[in-house]
């Protein structure tokens, strides 16, 4: 009887510690998991150094932006919305053909060193491109989080406020790829700036 009870005793013990042992050598695998994942950077005044020049850095790119969702995959309309940052540097209706073509190649990574597709009944000047008068909107960015994908790309979500032509604001989502690029005299290209999702309605002015 006493040899029962001893050995039922050493029994429960030995489950007990088994239940630690495997409680142990689960714990690394959740911590494995965690650090594969993409690495979302901090926006905040307690941010790195680091951390605050890449913020500033792409926030100085997306508030000179006025290229967005499909215009990216079309030349013409990424051209034609990318004179739109460029309307300081214009002489009168037109825009200095190199300064365009670095603004873009800068921007977006794409080099176009002729304009012929624009269409063939603008107006001409040698050595510049026509900027067909058009309304626009004008952006402001404010982000909310910035994610390193661990390929050398980074997206970011920023809440964008979009003043419009007709004097209408419009508070929105955004989400843009940043990729790396050692050519651009910004660092990096813009390779889709996407409006992800309405915040607020449509308020007049």
């Amino acid at each position: 009887m006493r040899k029962n009870v001893i050995f039922s005793l050493v029994l429960v013990l030995c489950v007990v510690a088994l239940a630690f042992a495997c409680a142990k050598t689960d714990a690394p695998k959740v911590q494995t998991a965690e650090i594969q994942k993409g690495d979302v950077l901090t926006v905040s005044q307690g941010a790195d150094t680091a951390d605050k020049v890449l913020e500033a850095r792409f926030l100085n790119m997306l508030n000179h932006n006025f290229v967005y969702d499909d215009a990216f995959y079309d030349d013409a309309s990424l051209v034609n919305y990318s004179m739109l940052a460029l309307l300081d540097k214009a002489d009168g209706s037109f825009l200095d053909q190199v300064v365009l073509s670095d603004y873009i190649f800068n921007m977006y990574g794409k080099r176009y060193n002729e304009f012929d597709f624009l269409g063939e009944d603008l107006p001409e000047k040698q050595g510049y491109v026509y900027i067909v008068p058009r309304g626009y909107n004008t952006y402001r960015h404010e982000i909310v989080s910035v994610t390193d994908n661990n390929d050398g790309s980074f997206t970011v979500i920023t809440n964008i406020e979009i003043l419009g032509a007709d004097n209408t604001v419009e508070n929105l989502k955004c989400e843009t790829l940043f990729l790396k690029a050692e050519d651009s005299a910004f660092g990096f290209n813009m390779l889709y700036s996407d409006i992800i999702e309405v915040t607020g309605t449509e308020i007049d002015c």
